[in-house]
This record gives structure tokens, sequence and C-alpha cells, in this order.
């Protein structure tokens, strides 16, 4: 009797452990209806054999064609032994191949699980970065929107700066006139002084008070040491030291006072000597010991945007104090 094989391969899905498990299903039915053919064999063979009835003689040829149905019922038993033998053999490769498949199954199911909880996360994470991507579009837009009003102001701010280019334009012409003018004065020099105070009234027998006299006329100071320093270091002003029709210029080099003796200046701001810096004060002794201190003029010139300022500041007050900072720029003190 030819005996059925059949090779098993482990499953690779859930699908394929199905097909399996029905596959087992069937090896057993098939299994099952073997065993109940054999039997129904060997029924039919052991009710096949004559009984012999007792005191009868059986016949010579009977016991020759029992034996070799014997002989051939046992083939029959061997190879359904054999046949059983088998199939347990298959069943228990079909058992160990079922276990192996569920626990293949039960590993892909976990695998599943997590595969399934990574594309959860997955997702999550993938909404989670669209949020972001729209936040970040917006924020760009409201760049891209302040970059567009940026751009507006800073063409404002141009056609401001050529407005004001032309302004200056019209200054430096201005100044250039002025200067044009001052080279025309005559060459005596112009010394600007403070209006004199008037006399205090003489004391009497019963002092009747009066108000102050109002002040008049105008004094000019830089605002600190450092700053006349820096200005004429730059060459923004020139400062002059005058006696008996001699003039000295004084300059910075190298951080200190040079002196050095030119002729006398068309015109000037006189400073007070109080306000002169020591340094420039010993530079001139030392360069010039035979002049009086005491008959010494101080004086500057200044560029023509302070000239400007100062008669600007000037114009319509009756007195005051005029500053002149670091930068250049000229004030008046109250």
């Amino acid at each position: 009797m030819m005996r059925r094989r059949r090779q098993a391969k482990y499953p690779s899905t859930s699908g394929a452990a199905g097909s399996d498990t029905d596959a087992l299903q069937t090896d057993v039915m098939r299994f099952m209806s073997i065993i109940g053919l054999c039997l129904m064999a060997v029924f039919a063979l052991v009710q096949g054999i004559p009984v012999q009835e007792p005191g009868k003689p059986a016949q010579p040829s009977q016991p020759v064609r029992l034996r070799q149905e014997i002989r051939l019922q046992q083939l029959q038993v061997r190879e359904l032994q054999a046949e059983l033998q088998a199939l347990k053999s298959a069943m228990h490769g079909t058992q160990q191949l079922l276990s192996a498949a569920q626990q293949h199954i039960e590993a892909v199911s976990g695998e599943a699980q997590q595969a399934r909880a990574e594309r959860e996360r997955l997702q999550a994470r993938l909404e989670n970065l669209g949020r972001q991507l729209e936040q970040q579009r917006q924020a760009l837009a409201d760049t891209e929107q302040d970059t567009q009003h940026k751009e507006q102001r800073l063409d404002e701010l141009r056609q401001r700066l050529v407005n004001t280019q032309r302004q200056l334009d019209h200054s430096r012409q201005e100044i250039g006139a002025l200067q044009r003018q001052s080279r025309q004065q005559t060459a005596r020099p112009v010394i600007e002084r403070p209006a004199p105070a008037e006399p205090p009234p003489k004391a009497a027998s019963a002092p009747v008070p009066k108000p102050a006299p109002e002040k008049r006329g105008f004094t000019l100071r830089f605002e600190s040491d450092a700053a006349l320093d820096r200005l004429v270091a730059a060459g923004h002003v020139s400062l002059y030291a005058m006696a008996d029709q001699q003039a000295w210029r004084l300059s910075i080099t190298t951080d200190r006072p040079a002196v050095a003796e030119v002729s006398m200046p068309h015109s000037f701001h006189e400073m007070s000597a109080e306000t002169v810096p020591a340094h420039y004060s010993r530079s001139l002794e030392n360069a010039a010991p035979g002049a009086a201190r005491s008959s010494v003029v101080w004086g500057v010139q200044l560029p023509a945007a302070a000239k400007l300022a100062i008669a600007s500041l000037t114009q319509q007050r009756q007195g005051g104090a005029l500053l002149i900072r670091g930068d250049g720029q000229v004030i008046l003190e109250e």
C-alpha cells in the first residue's frame, strides 16, 4: 500500500498557520478513516472464516486456504500497523509543526502589536510635525509682512536721506558764501567780548535795595578740557595765544600741546584765561618765556557750522553763556 507523505513548512503568516491547522485536522480524520476500514476488513475476514462443526472432519483443502488467508490478513495487518505508525509519526511531527506555528503566530502577533504601536506613534509624530509646519508657515508669513513694512520704512528713510543730503548741500553752499565773505573782511582782528557790567552804586546813608541789573553780553567756553583737546586735535578748532602783536597757535601732537608762532588771526572768539587748560598755558610759557601771562589774550577760531549756530543762538537774546561740546555742537546756557 502506498503511503502519502506530506511535507510541511514553517508558516510565515497567520493565514498560513490556519491552513496548517486545517491540514492537521484533515490528516487526523484520514487516519481515523483508515483505522475504521482496517477494522471492518478484519471483522469481514473473521466472519468469513467457516466454523468447523464439531464431530465433522475438515476437508483437506480448507486448512490450506485458511492458512493462506490468515497469512494474507497478517500481512495486511502488518501493513496497516506500519501505516498506523507512520500516521502516528506524521501526527507527532504535525503537532510539533503546529506548536512551532503557534509560537510563530504569537511572535508575529507581538510584532504586529509593536508595529501597530509604532505606527500610532509615527502618526502622532506626523500630526505634531504638521502642526509645527503650519505654525512655521504662519511665522514665515508674518516675517514676510514685517519685512515688507520695513522695506517701506527703508524707502521712506532713503527719501528723507536724499532730502537731508540736498539740505546739506545747500548749507555747504551757504557756508562757502560765508567763508568768502569772511575772507573779504578787513585784516583787523575781531574780538568778541562780553558787555561790561555797570558799576555798583555808591553806598548811601540809607541804602535802598535796587533790582539787579540785567545781564548782557555772551561768554564762550568749552564743555570740558577734554572737549577742547578733542576739537583741537581733530583740527576743527584753532587755539591762539596773542601778546604784543605776536601770535602763537597751539595744537595737539602725540597727546602733548605744541606751540608754533604764526601771524595774527583776522578774527577769533576770545576766551577767558581762567577757562584755558593749564597744559596750554605751560606750553606757551615754555615756548615764549618773555610773554607775560597777564597780557596774553586767548582766542579760538570755530568752524563755519559753529559760527552759524552761535549767530542763530545770539540773534534775539541779550546775553548768556555759550557752551561748545566735544562733538562741535554749540548750546546756550540760560
